[in-house]
């Protein structure tokens, strides 16, 4: 017997309805988040020559291994587009590498619908020089050999998060880590929580998590030559240990120059380095584990990216790379070098949450707005650009909902407030400068420049107001 069409019509749909009302069930267009996890060691090659320690002084070989880097991949889609997160353990990498990778992952991301690949360092001060910074005086630090290890390993780390995508729950907390950090510079300003963005599949199976946390991952310090994931390694390990669950780091605005506090100390005063190290990845690890699920963020992914012009006025930047070690791109611009830096910055929206990606070591009052007074500031003739959170505020969106990803698709070094910029009167960029309260200015000259904090402020409006045409 045949059933009249608009009966089986019937019929279909509600089945449909009840299929979606069953428990555990849902309808194939509700969106769902889609996450998956991959990570590889970058190994040290052989016979390659020499590998420097980045982050503090010139010319120091690596003179031990305490853990490897690692490159670490997260996949995030909910049925359109995905994006692709990759956090390397290293201090800081050139917007050059990150195009070499990106383009070694072309055709799969053609294949994956991946709409942005992102990629970003831990800014650990106990890993291999990927900069060329702090090789022997006038020379590059890099190591070509194990640059291209650890693009391999990051293109490895991609694919297995795209293979392990599935489908579950992405949800924001975060908890305090009172007492746990310090500020070296005014005004000491810096986000005292630890936050994260946990994906719990489906399928019931551990998950990972989305760790950011707002300090300069050195607690080993500057005599250290042993080469170390530094305090992101041992949290990784201790939730590992206790969970199951998986972490990708992403520090967050730390500069100023925001670092953990000394826990661990010999009987003469001097820190003892790796109990340091031990002790600070635990403390931080428990902090962590402290953090609730929080609140569940609904399958919304959208991206934004612009492309910034950054003048170049460091003339010591300009000096390393016209002696081959820095491979940052220069173009004729405005700075007072006659050039400029080609850089981006991205915004991504998870549900409510934003997370954008500067591509330097952002100063927190540059987002926050608490700036120096003029009476205290070094350069109070010279005007700081709205804050990020009060754009969030005039868009209609909570400043609560920001978090920072620091050193994302490219390393521009210090991003200082304009208002408390000083440069050394003689040398300027190659020493520092002292101001009248006797403050010591060494981050300007690991800066491009007193603009560098408004070209990242207009570029997040701009990226803002691609996610929101109309606000």
């Amino acid at each position: 017997m045949r059933l009249p069409v608009f009966l089986c019509r019937a019929l279909c749909v509600l089945l449909a309805l009840l299929l979606c009302a069953a428990p555990g069930a849902r309808c194939e267009s509700e969106p769902r988040w889609r996450a998956g996890f991959g990570q590889r060691e970058i190994p040290l090659p052989e016979n390659a020559g020499p590998l420097y320690i980045a982050g503090y002084r010139n010319g120091y070989e690596i003179t031990g291994v305490l853990d490897l880097p690692r490159a670490t991949a997260v996949w995030l889609d909910c049925g359109g587009a995905g994006v692709l997160l990759i956090g390397v353990d290293c201090v800081g990498l050139s917007r050059a590498y990150v195009e070499q990778l990106r383009a070694s992952l072309a055709v799969e991301c053609r294949e994956w619908n991946c709409a942005q690949v992102n990629v970003y360092a831990t800014h650990t001060h106990a890993g291999v020089d990927t900069m060329g910074l702090w090789g022997k005086v006038g020379r590059d630090g890099k190591n070509e050999a194990f640059m291209q290890n650890l693009l391999q390993a990051a293109r490895s780390a991609a694919l297995d998060a795209y293979a392990d995508r599935r489908a579950g729950t992405l949800s924001y907390g975060k908890a305090a880590t009172a007492g746990m950090q310090r500020d070296s510079r005014l005004p000491y300003e810096y986000d005292p929580h630890i936050h994260h963005l946990k994906f719990a599949p489906d399928d019931g199976g551990a998950g990972f998590r989305i760790v950011n946390y707002c300090a300069h991952a050195e607690s080993l310090r500057g005599q250290n030559t042993l080469l170390s994931r530094d305090f992101p390694g041992v949290m990784a390990d201790v939730l590992l240990e206790r969970t199951g669950e998986r972490m990708l780091f992403m520090p967050g605005a730390i500069g100023g120059l925001v670092m953990t506090q000394e826990f661990e100390k010999n009987a003469d005063g001097s820190l003892n380095a790796e109990k340091n190290l031990e002790t600070t990845g635990r403390m931080l690890a428990c902090a962590l584990l402290r953090v609730s699920d929080g609140r569940p963020l609904a399958a919304e992914l959208e991206i934004a990216r612009t492309e910034l012009t950054v003048p170049l006025d460091n003339t010591a930047f300009l000096l390393a790379r016209m002696l081959g070690i820095l491979n940052a791109r220069a173009v004729p611009g405005s700075g007072a070098t006659g050039y400029a830096l080609e850089s981006e910055l991205s915004v991504l929206r998870l549900g409510n949450m934003y997370l954008a990606l500067i591509p330097g070591e952002l100063f927190p009052e540059l987002v926050t707005g608490r700036y120096l007074s003029a009476s205290t500031a070094a350069a109070p003739e010279r005007e700081n650009p709205e804050p990020l959170a009060a754009i969030m505020t005039r868009r209609g969106l909570s400043a609560d909902s920001l978090l920072i990803c620091g050193l994302a698709n490219d390393e521009l070094g210090y991003i200082v407030p304009p208002n408390d910029f000083l440069l050394h009167p003689d040398t300027p960029y190659f020493a520092n400068a002292c101001d009248s309260a006797g403050r010591r200015h060494y981050e300007e000259t690991n800066s491009v420049g007193p603009e560098t904090a408004n070209v990242i402020a207009a570029g997040f409006e701009r990226c803002l107001s691609q996610l929101f045409p109309g606000g």
